[in-house]
């Protein structure tokens, strides 16, 4: 969801509760225009309360700065609130599901790794999520990310276990709709959530197998450039590394596709721009002795035709985008670490 009209309630998701007053689609665009002045030094401001200015750190914070103003400041509410999960649905024991052979995979990125898909899957095989401390089985929608629709990772837990790869999959989902990796970088907002999430799972007794990210259309619409986002990119990995340890598969997908606006035509090709320099700085992300693999490019494996609404997956899509990810996780080292 890069876009400001995508920040606003996008047709093709739902908001938690209804709404009393209706607002006109416009008001909301012009909200959504005048938000992107909001977060004007929040970035930058963000990396100076990190101890030690470091040459790094500098150069992180100059990238931050370069796109001051430009990041929008969407309400957290409605489709962009962070779902809880489904009233009532049993707590299940963490360090049990733990046992054995065990995918645990912490995701993050925007709104295609959020809770968008076309809603109505519901995993068949022990496939679990696990938010604020606690572990619930997997259902559209998977609670702490946005949105409040269907997922695609369910279904790749079951696809896991089908093959064979593992007994139970677990997923942590925290993708934001809409983000940046300027946000989910050192002195992004998000930057918080990801590394807490880590220590979370590390407390429950859930060590990640995985991280699994996939993000970027936001930064294509926001002209982030290829080295900006690399750098951040390669900043978001080196602190997950130090807090999960060098071993645990950091798996980065390729993707930049957005609906420009200006263009306006949801039905017209043209109007869905994508970044081929994006997508070439996660490609060249992956470094397999560092444990980083690279994803499925779902600039080419979703048209603009399988988006639900011209932006997000329908559920024909989101089944070929879990297909995507087997071969890159069935042949991952820690796949065969806990097939041994």
């Amino acid at each position: 969801m890069p876009l400001p009209r995508d920040f606003f309630r996008p047709q093709s998701e739902q908001t938690f509760t209804e709404s009393r007053r209706p607002v006109h689609r416009l008001t909301l665009g012009l909200a959504g225009l005048a938000a992107l002045a909001v977060l004007a030094g929040l970035a930058g401001l963000a990396v100076s309360d990190e101890a030690g200015p470091t040459p790094a750190r500098r150069s992180l914070a100059a990238v931050q700065d370069r796109y001051a103003g430009r990041l929008p400041d969407p309400p957290q509410t409605g489709e962009l609130a962070v779902y809880a999960g489904a009233p009532g649905e049993p707590a299940l024991d963490c360090a049990a599901l733990s046992q054995g052979r065990t995918m645990v995979a912490l995701v993050f990125g925007q709104s295609n790794a959020s809770n968008t898909v076309d809603p109505g899957y519901e995993s068949v095989r022990p496939v679990y999520a696990f938010a604020d401390g606690v572990c619930t089985k997997a259902r559209d929608a998977l609670p702490g990310a946005t949105g409040t629709k269907g997922s695609s990772w369910p279904r790749l837990g079951d696809k896991l276990i089908a093959g064979g790869f593992y007994d139970a999959v677990i997923f942590a989902n925290i993708a934001r709709g809409g983000s940046s990796i300027l946000e989910w970088g050192p002195g992004g907002r998000h930057n918080a959530v990801l590394l807490a999430s880590l220590d979370a799972l590390a407390k429950a007794g859930l060590p990640p197998t995985h991280v699994l990210l996939h993000q970027g259309e936001a930064d294509c619409a926001l002209g982030v450039a290829a080295p900006d986002y690399a750098a951040m990119l390669d900043a978001v990995i080196a602190q997950i590394q130090s807090k999960v340890g060098p071993e645990t598969d950091v798996v980065v997908a390729r993707t930049s596709q957005y609906f420009d606006l200006v263009c306006g035509d949801a039905a017209n090709p043209a109007c869905f721009k994508t970044c081929p320099a994006l997508t070439q700085a996660q490609t060249a992300a992956a470094d397999p002795k560092r444990h980083v693999l690279s994803g499925p490019d779902t600039d080419r494996l979703v048209p603009f035709a399988e988006r639900n609404d011209g932006y997000h997956f329908t559920a024909q899509a989101a089944d070929r985008f879990a297909d995507a990810w087997l071969p890159q996780l069935s042949r991952s080292e820690a796949a065969a670490r806990r097939l041994q």
